[in-house]
């Protein structure tokens, strides 16, 4: 009986939930049906095919007539890809089998992250029904479980996105283990070497990681921050050389092969300027900029905000498949009054700490109070900051290179995005539990708050799989009945 119960756990519905909704995209999209598979396949075609890495220059991994490549940019989820398919070769040389291959190592990465966002709901919010709504907002958001279902790198970059806070929690609650700052290392590894978007959650983890060491200590006559030096400098050391020992390869090669150049981006925009047509030709290309259009009229008064949101949420295939427009409205208004309700002063509910909050306390941990709650607006403004950056650099790129407001451009912010609305219903039923006249109210506003949520997001997975992923694939081209003439 307790076996079953084990097998049967939440946790690993939960898992197989959003595996299978990984697998229905991975087995009905057409190769090169989202958004630039078929390039982006080339550079893991093109190593499972020789055994090693392309330079960028190679006319094999060319974006076809807007030139460039993508292996000028970090590749390692490429590189294991890559990889795999060339394992599988010794079973097969089907080319259906192999590009199944290359799409099921990004279906791992989601798993993997599913795993590591229940892990850290748990290091978050000590309210369990809190706990699930914020594994609900992030794993089953369909756009999410879209972005690991074909040949991208925003996939490892998710993945990694969730090991890093979950090893910044860990390292909040429990000073750093051992074991936290491998974690660490590793997350900043995947994501370093996987998208730059996603550079802003290397620079909360720095942010979180310094600020971890700071508390408040009493002084003569109020309390003041102190910061433990020597254990910072030394567990910063620490993670530091096996951050450097994992990416430094990345960027010394860049640095050799490119001329200096060690992101690879001013050879990637060299070399589209020599190859490209003339129609999609950078050097020729008139940006927002250049019209002169301010940065705020492009993001206030253009599509690009209804867009940006409309593909975070839920647009497949070439961006053209959304699902259907009810639901939208519905995840706008949770976003919505999920960042409102996160403004509540915490003074406002009694019953608050009761509940749980931010993070784990120090009551629960052992670990003395003041350390985990003399600065918590320190938790709160590197995950901001990476929010900032995230949305700053799709922002800065629509306006100066590319307009381009797609949804897994901003999609790096998505944790500490959903991390703050799951705290702002949080803070609203623990207002709710403390003001409400009648104790029967105080005890159900929480399951039906938060429960009727996680049963929306659930049902909205659900009818966006079966009322317009499914059916659309079922009967139009999908991954069976294409011709695979790029392959």
């Amino acid at each position: 009986m307790n076996k079953l119960k084990k097998w049967l756990s939440p946790d690993l519905l939960f898992y197989i939930i959003v595996f299978v909704s990984i697998i229905i995209f991975v087995l009905l999209q057409p190769f090169g049906d989202p958004p630039d598979e078929v390039n982006r396949f080339k550079v893991a075609q093109f190593i499972c095919r020789y055994g090693k890495l392309p330079t960028g220059e190679e006319f094999e991994v060319a974006i076809g007539g807007y030139g460039g490549s993508y292996a000028f940019q970090p590749i390692l989820p490429y590189i294991i890809q890559g990889l795999f398919m060339r394992f599988l070769t010794l079973f097969t040389r089907e080319n259906l089998m192999l590009l199944l291959g290359a799409r099921l190592v990004n279906a791992v990465f989601g798993l993997t992250m599913a795993v590591y966002v229940r892990r850290l709901s748990l290091m978050l919010f000590t309210d369990r029904l809190t706990g699930w709504l914020f594994c609900f907002l992030t794993m089953f958001l369909p756009q999410n479980l879209f972005l690991h279902s074909y040949v991208n790198t925003d996939s490892m970059a998710l993945m990694s996105g969730a090991m890093i806070l979950y090893a910044c929690a860990c390292g909040w609650q429990y000073d750093w283990r051992r074991r936290d700052c491998l974690t660490l290392s590793a997350g900043i590894i995947f994501c370093a070497l996987s998208y730059y978007n996603a550079y802003g959650l290397i620079v909360a983890a720095i942010l979180l990681f310094c600020f971890s060491y700071m508390k408040s200590v009493k002084g003569q006559k109020k309390r003041r921050p102190s910061v433990n030096w020597r254990s910072l400098i030394q567990k910063g050391l620490f993670i530091s050389v096996i951050v450097l020992l994992g990416i430094g390869w990345w960027f010394v090669r860049n640095y050799l092969i490119h001329d200096g150049d060690l992101l690879g981006l001013n050879a990637r925009m060299e070399n589209a300027m020599r190859t490209a047509l003339p129609e999609y030709n950078p050097a020729l290309r008139t940006t927002i900029a250049d019209t002169g259009m301010p940065v705020w009229d492009m993001v206030f008064h253009t599509d690009f905000l209804h867009f940006l949101w409309n593909s975070f949420v839920a647009r497949f295939g070439p961006m053209t498949l959304p699902t259907l427009p009810f639901l939208y409205i519905w995840y706008y208004r949770i976003f919505g009054f999920g960042w409102l309700f996160s403004l509540i002063p915490r003074r406002w509910s009694n019953g608050f700490a009761r509940t749980g909050g931010y993070f784990h306390s120090g009551m629960q941990s052992g670990l003395p109070i003041e350390k985990n709650r003399a600065f918590p607006t320190l938790f709160h403004l590197p995950l901001l900051l990476s929010i900032l950056i995230t949305a700053g650099l799709c922002i800065y790129y629509s306006y100066t290179n590319d307009y381009q407001p797609q949804g897994r451009y901003i999609m790096p912010m998505l944790l500490p995005f959903m991390y703050f609305i799951s705290l702002g219903f949080h803070k609203l039923v623990s207002f709710l539990e403390v003001c409400l006249p009648f104790a029967v109210l105080q005890k159900w506003c929480r399951p039906i708050i938060l429960g009727g949520l996680m049963i929306f997001l659930t049902g909205a997975l659900i009818l966006t799989l079966g009322c317009i992923v499914i059916p659309h694939y079922l009967t139009t081209v999908n991954f069976w009945n294409a011709e695979w003439i790029a392959l």
